[in-house]
């Protein structure tokens, strides 16, 4: 028995070590880029709002490079809306700033704050341990729910979103979760994947009459009549008015309509695309080794760039711009 473990070792070492990883390699490079400025600090850390400066400050989706507010140590930036500034770090704390940073709302959770959507005086919140919850500034917590633990999450997070008399919850068990903000009451609860990993729901979004949710294995979307499903290996996605983008993790991308019926295809051997955007009638993908790729929405067209200096950094990109440690890349 002793020797028949030996041998089994010898040959998975052997397997391993004769398995060599394959990276995307273009076939041509249009040309090498470089930044067009400079960032005051580095990038530490991002989420789909907001990246994180070493100093403090901020830069929205937006390109706002907020640095009139400094972020509290160890928080990061959740929302900024109608001037105030919401911002929760890993323990549960939740603290809501003016622009004059003066502190207007502040409590702590029982888990991390990961999902935030503001209607005034509501909130509607997503904690790290599954919690769906619907609070008031003034009068408290009016609803709170445990859901289904999820152990393994991607670090994307959806955002809830308020809409008429209800609330999207998008939840880390890959449902979505509808609420009536009248009664509190559970009107509906929606599965889009059912994976037992990763299967938070990691865009949230409302196109066409038509709400949009995606998991990292599937992307539904709902109307009144039906709801239409699409299995993908899914590494991120940007939408359009006409179109959905589906980047898949094998370097594929997807365009469908909003009925997820394919229009265009094209494949990118080996590409890990790491930041996707849309901007200017043109798809643009950041791709893992150093690569920014960009093409039309037909997916034709295509250009690939060398960003040799972007590929040991944390990256953010916002509306027409790439960030990348503490440089700033104006898209073409």
């Amino acid at each position: 028995m002793k020797h028949f473990f030996i041998i089994l070792f010898c040959l998975l070492f052997i397997y391993a070590c004769g398995t060599k990883r394959q990276y995307f390699e273009p076939t041509h490079i249009d040309r090498e880029l470089t930044h067009n400025a400079n960032l005051k600090a580095k990038i530490i850390d991002w989420n789909l709002f907001s990246a994180k400066l070493n100093n403090g400050e901020t830069i929205l989706k937006n390109n706002t490079i907020v640095d009139n507010f400094k972020l509290d140590e160890n928080y990061v930036l959740l929302a900024y809306q109608d001037g105030e500034f919401v911002e929760a770090d890993n323990n549960g704390n939740l603290k809501i700033y003016s622009s004059a940073h003066e502190e207007i709302y502040s409590y702590k959770f029982d888990a991390a704050v990961i999902g935030i959507a503001l209607n005034g005086d509501d909130l509607a919140l997503v904690l790290a341990d599954n919690s769906i919850i619907f609070a008031n500034r003034s009068l408290g917590i009016e609803f709170n729910k445990t859901l289904t633990p999820a152990p393994a999450q991607d670090s994307r997070v959806a955002n809830p979103i308020f809409l008429d008399n209800i609330i999207l919850y998008p939840t880390l068990d890959g449902k979505i979760v509808v609420l009536s903000k009248n009664t509190f009451q559970i009107i509906k609860d929606i599965v889009v994947s059912a994976e037992n990993f990763f299967n938070n729901v990691i865009n949230l979004s409302i196109k066409n009459d038509k709400i949009v949710a995606v998991t990292a294995k599937r992307i539904a979307v709902i109307n009144p009549a039906r709801t239409i499903y699409l299995d993908a290996d899914i590494k991120d996605i940007a939408l359009s008015d006409n179109a959905i983008f589906i980047f898949e993790k094998d370097g594929n991308i997807i365009k469908t309509d909003y009925n997820l019926r394919k229009l265009e295809e094209k494949k990118f051997d080996f590409a890990i695309f790491t930041k996707v955007t849309l901007y200017n009638d043109h798809l643009y993908a950041f791709e893992k080794t150093g690569y920014l790729i960009k093409c039309d929405l037909n997916l034709k067209n295509i250009k690939v760039f060398k960003l040799s200096d972007a590929t040991e950094e944390i990256s953010f990109m916002g509306n027409g711009k790439f960030y990348f440690g503490n440089k700033i890349l104006d898209l073409l």
